[in-house]
């Protein structure tokens, strides 16, 4: 592999969590002075400060709040708090073989919730007391029914041919960002076999699982997908961890990947959308969590730069850096420095990106996430070219005018140093129209 691949920009502009910390000190604060359900609603807002008013009723005591594909229904009467979701409707051919995969969820991935079975339809639920309805526990119940839930429906639906009980309430992508996606995901695919195929012949089958890995991680962070996708790209990157020999985990990597290569894009249209979740899959990131998870392969890039390897050094730090997307919930100025390596470092020759890649490795490693200088200056560059002869044209034109039209000039110089655009060109059509109307008026 001679390059990096090429970096595609994610459908989300923030990858921040939207947990709310502080909510969640004071719902075990209310919680202990005995003020049960007002613990819960911080409990709630802690999740998401949006939805306790978006989802609840003006009582606060019974909530409909979507997550994925599953509606969580929770309702407080009395001292008593009931938490359900309705799940499946069951099939009427494949249902026994369901309800065993059913009953060992039960078993084995539920905790204290439980699927119970009411005619044909499923449900999840989960009573207790109020008092005894502790902000930790009451959070990781929700945790496992909102994953559980959104998990295995999607699966049991294309498995058994099951039907939703609740119908998601969705916002699919724009037509264009499904063509972006789509076109990007048949890009990463295709690099990827590619490396692989070098690697291959040269026998390098570490090489070729890190790149595999990647390009899931990868696609995973630029497209956010849901659905039986979302299911897919989790369980292909479960099986790249499987105690097999590096070599057949390759071949079960690029399988998938040609798999992906291959969907039309009607089908993945299906399981790109944008959905509001109660509770998020992945974890909320810390800088201290993260320089930890980073600290090896900060000392293997550091030696593979000293024996010249950056090949090496270049492939595990894409490798790390795009599974800390997939994993965390990744705060913003982590998230700057880390995307701009990525944008910047793409479809260098190694040695380049290797250089830029450790050196953004290196501020996360020293509690640096300030941005560069160079990094504004490099994503309003295209202003540059773009906007130059429209400035021209302008400038010389305000030569002529005085006043009030000065003063906006001097407003649109400042918002073109700043890089925005926006900003900009709003004041450049407002101008615009100012010259026309003295224009018009010295006509008359």
């Amino acid at each position: 592999m001679k390059t990096t691949h090429s970096f595609v920009t994610p459908v989300l502009d923030s990858t921040q969590s939207k947990v709310n910390m502080e909510a969640y000190e004071q719902a075990i604060d209310r919680y202990n002075e005995g003020s049960h359900l007002e613990a819960f609603h911080l409990l709630l807002d802690h999740l998401n400060p949006e939805f306790r008013t978006k989802y609840g009723n003006a009582g606060g005591t019974e909530f409909h709040i979507p997550h994925g594909s599953i509606l969580v229904n929770i309702l407080v009467a009395g001292d008593k708090l009931q938490i359900s979701a309705d799940f499946l409707e069951l099939p009427e051919k494949g249902r026994v073989a369901m309800l065993r995969q059913v009953a060992d969820l039960n078993i084995n991935r539920l905790m204290l919730p439980r699927f119970r079975k009411n005619g044909d339809t499923l449900k999840m639920e989960y009573a207790c007391p109020l008092s005894q309805s502790h902000p930790h526990k009451i959070y990781f119940i929700l945790r496992n029914i909102c994953h559980i839930g959104d998990r295995y429906d999607d699966e049991f639906c294309a498995k058994f041919g099951a039907r939703r009980s609740y119908e998601p309430q969705i916002t699919p992508y724009p037509e264009e960002e499904t063509i972006r996606i789509h076109e990007a995901i048949r890009q990463t695919c295709r690099e990827t076999l590619d490396a692989v195929k070098e690697y291959e012949a040269e026998r390098k089958y570490g090489y070729s699982w890190n790149v595999i890995d990647t390009a899931f991680y990868k696609i995973s962070y630029f497209a956010h997908p849901q659905g039986q996708l979302m299911n897919d790209l989790d369980k292909a990157i479960d099986d790249m961890d499987k105690e097999l020999p590096v070599a057949e985990l390759v071949v079960k990597g690029k399988a998938f990947l040609e798999k992906l290569l291959a969907m039309p894009r009607e089908e993945l249209a299906r399981d790109l959308y944008f959905v509001d979740t109660l509770v998020s899959t992945k974890r909320r990131s810390s800088l201290n969590n993260v320089q930890e998870n980073f600290k090896d392969v900060y000392l293997e890039a550091n030696e593979a730069i000293e024996a010249e390897n950056y090949e090496r050094s270049a492939v595990r730090i894409l490798y790390k850096f795009y599974e800390m997307y997939f994993y965390n919930d990744v705060q913003d100025d982590l998230n700057a420095v880390v995307a701009n390596a990525l944008r910047k470092s793409a479809g260098k020759p190694m040695e380049e990106a290797s250089e830029i890649l450790f050196e953004a490795l290196e501020k996360v490693m020293e509690d640096d996430l300030t941005a560069d200088d160079g990094d504004e200056d490099e994503e309003s560059g295209e202003l540059g070219i773009a906007a130059a002869a429209a400035v021209e044209q302008v400038q010389q034109t305000a030569a002529a005018m005085q006043g009030e039209v000065v003063a906006m000039q001097a407003a649109m110089q400042q918002a073109l140093a700043k890089g925005d655009m926006a900003e900009y060109m709003r004041l450049a059509q407002e101008f615009q129209q100012k010259m026309m109307e003295q224009a018009l008026g010295q006509q008359k």
